[in-house]
């Protein structure tokens, strides 16, 4: 509450590593994805979790067929331990300094000043990017389709 992530009276989940496994898992120990698709939508902290509990919390959400659509999943990490979710995640993003090498080969995209508003950085310019391309693809599409039809209309005239 005191960074922000949650506002009092919001029904959102902060868990610790334990308790997000005795949701998720059935009495035989293993993984059910209709008890993940019930935590994961209202999870907001997990603490004092695992690495294999974070790989289990990307594998669940990008496995999930709980919204309308797949939801991008995105992966902040620093250690060796943190390569398996860096590398199941849509985008992985390692801690460039801090950071191991094995987390950095296994993420996308490394923060070199290992500041957390960096990532929004990254995703405004590439939101940027990605608009850039599209306005650029559009633009050539109707160019040359026009020049194309002004060529076979001028050379059937002809």
């Amino acid at each position: 509450a005191k960074c922000g992530i949650i506002q009092p009276g919001e029904d959102f989940l902060c868990l610790e590593g334990k308790e997000f496994n005795r949701r998720i898992r059935n009495e035989k120990g293993e993984i059910e994805q209709e008890r993940l698709d019930k935590v994961w939508p209202k999870l907001r902290v997990l603490a004092r979790s695992s690495p294999t509990d974070k790989h289990t919390l990307v594998k669940g959400i990008i496995d999930s067929n709980a919204g309308e659509q797949r939801q991008v999943v995105a992966v902040t990490g620093d250690g060796t331990n943190d390569g398996p979710a860096l590398k199941k995640a849509d985008v992985g993003f390692a801690m460039g300094i801090a950071g191991t090498d094995v987390a950095k080969e296994a993420s996308d995209i490394i923060l070199t000043d290992d500041n957390f508003t960096s990532i929004v950085k990254a995703v405004m310019w590439g939101r940027n990017v990605y608009d850039s391309i599209s306005k650029f693809l559009q633009f050539q599409l109707t160019v040359n389709v026009v020049a194309v039809i002004v060529a076979f209309t001028g050379a059937c005239i002809t």
